[in-house]
């Protein structure tokens, strides 16, 4: 620095345009110098992007739970068998039907969940004449704690409407209610009789 302020104003003009040329030489050197991005990184990447999120969902399974060898028979006219209980049930709820139980079921005041079962049974179903409403201690007797909402054995009893459902058990100190099943949880309660709840009905003496 000391030896530039020696020289004389004029020969630092003349070496200034010199100055100038070398410095943007350099630059232009440092330009050529290019980091390439690594390629392979920014594939993977776009690998790993395309495939997240396409794996396919489960399917979800119907539960067979432990019953359905033991305890239940899935008859070819819509009933299914309970061997331990002797009792034939309907497979579907009432309002669904086919194999699958499609459908969104029907629900029905508890008087009228009674009547159901005497219109069935004139003209019958899967030729049989006396199906009712089941009993609480019937209707519980269904319940599989091995299955998860419903806990109830969806191999025999497919499609099963999320509410409650009817008994044909009274309360016992309240003639104005009646004890109803709720298969999302195996919970059981009483409701007024003329609150509306699904039907699945039952015939005994089976051999």
């Amino acid at each position: 620095m000391s030896y530039f302020l020696k020289l004389s104003p004029m020969m630092l003009v003349l070496l200034f345009p010199y100055l100038a040329n070398a410095e943007a030489k350099v630059e232009a050197k440092k330009a050529e110098v290019k980091v390439e991005p690594k390629v392979e990184a920014k594939t993977e990447a776009k690998v790993e992007e395309s495939t997240a999120g396409e794996e396919e969902p489960e399917e979800v399974k119907p539960c067979e739970g432990k019953t359905l060898k033991s305890k239940f028979t899935v008859n070819a006219n819509g009933t299914v068998t309970d061997k331990k209980t002797k009792l034939m049930w309907m497979q579907c709820s009432i309002g669904q039907s086919g194999s699958d139980c499609s459908g969104a079921g029907e629900t029905f005041t508890y008087a009228y969940s009674l009547q159901q079962a005497i219109n069935i049974n004139q003209t019958g179903f899967a030729d049989f004449k006396d199906w009712r409403v089941p009993t609480l201690k019937e209707l519980t007797s269904m319940v599989d704690l091995t299955c998860g909402q419903p806990v109830l054995n969806t191999t025999a009893f497919p499609n099963v409407p999320k509410g409650w459902f009817w008994t044909s058990s009274p309360h016992n100190s309240n003639v104005y209610y009646a004890w109803m099943v709720y298969y999302e949880h195996a919970k059981h309660h009483t409701d007024v009789k003329y609150g509306t709840n699904y039907v699945r009905l039952v015939r005994d003496n089976v051999k």
